[in-house]
């Protein structure tokens, strides 16, 4: 191998071809994020460049030879059909309800991990939370369903609690559907929040404590301003990823609790020409969505952190 790299660099166009990039940043530059643009452009930007084109046609695919005829009919129907918007406006609201329930739950965790637990225990107590997310979410999914089925786990403690009702109907329903997304997304809320809490200097903690700050007030003045860089990814990362659930929604949720991606898969699905409006709706909700956790970013960030006292 040391041989074959000397005669590399003995041969004359390889020699050129290195003086060229070291007289050339910008040249070496395109060479090493050319894979990964690449990458993101076919496999990413190019089938949602398909989807907008066909989201304003009026028919596709088309027939041998019939012109392709532009239109907003499909973007229209959104906003004429109230099951559609109610959906849409459904989504988002859970989506969102889901999010703070995931932050204020895993936030506790992420904080026991990274500051609380010894620290020759730490990786070890991150891969067994993590574990469970191995398994598919299939699989997930109906181990929920056999938990809180009448007479699954759950019910069957309550009843031996002496819980009155019981069993409880939990299955079908927005609590079912809460729980599973909770479940579902909890990792990506969890590994965010403990790489931000993680580089948090403890000095700070100990300082402010010994200057008389009350736990709240260090989590409320300290923990809180230097994690915020945690609290966004994660809830960006949560909201995104539940704005779009498809499987777990049909498995956990009842007909009263259908979200719009399940709507658009609806729409897809149908007999006839229904790409162009599934294409449409799949825009609107990517647009919509991705501008709510913008917005969501820039005013969270704006916000200067408050210095501890």
């Amino acid at each position: 191998m040391t041989r074959l790299l000397v005669s590399a660099r003995q041969f004359g166009p390889y020699r050129s071809a290195v003086d060229t990039l070291a007289r050339l940043p910008a040249l070496r530059f395109a060479l090493i994020a050319a894979i990964p643009i690449g990458w993101i452009a076919v496999a990413n930007l190019a089938p949602l460049a398909q989807m907008v084109a066909i989201s304003f046609q009026d028919r596709y695919p088309l027939p041998p030879g019939e012109p392709t005829l532009w239109t907003l009919n499909h973007y229209a129907a959104f906003f004429e059909t109230p099951h559609y918007l109610a959906a849409f406006i459904r989504s988002f609201a859970f989506a969102t309800l889901a999010t703070l329930l995931t932050l204020v739950v895993m936030f506790p965790i992420a904080y026991y991990l990274s500051k609380v637990a010894p620290r020759d225990r730490r990786i070890r107590l991150l891969l067994l939370v993590i574990a469970p997310f191995w398994i598919s979410e299939i699989v997930r999914s109906f181990a929920w369903i056999l938990m809180l089925a009448n007479r699954g786990a759950v019910n069957s403690a309550l009843g031996l609690l002496g819980i009155p009702g019981a069993p409880l109907d939990l299955l079908y329903n927005n609590v079912s559907l809460t729980i599973g997304v909770l479940y579902l997304t909890s990792l990506y809320m969890l590994l965010p929040l403990y790489a931000a809490l993680e580089k948090i200097d403890g000095s700070l903690l100990e300082a402010a404590a010994g200057l008389g700050a009350s736990p709240l007030k260090r989590l409320w003045r300290i923990v809180l301003p230097l994690s915020r860089d945690g609290i966004v990814g994660g809830c960006t990362l949560v909201f995104l990823l539940v704005i779009g659930l498809y499987a777990m929604p049909q498995l956990l949720g009842g007909p009263d609790d259908t979200l719009f991606a399940a709507t658009i898969g609806y729409v897809f699905s149908r007999a006839g020409d229904s790409w162009p409006l599934g294409s449409a709706f799949s825009m609107i909700l990517i647009g919509v969505a991705l501008a709510y956790v913008g917005l969501f970013a820039v005013l969270f960030r704006s916000r200067k952190p408050a210095r501890p006292t």
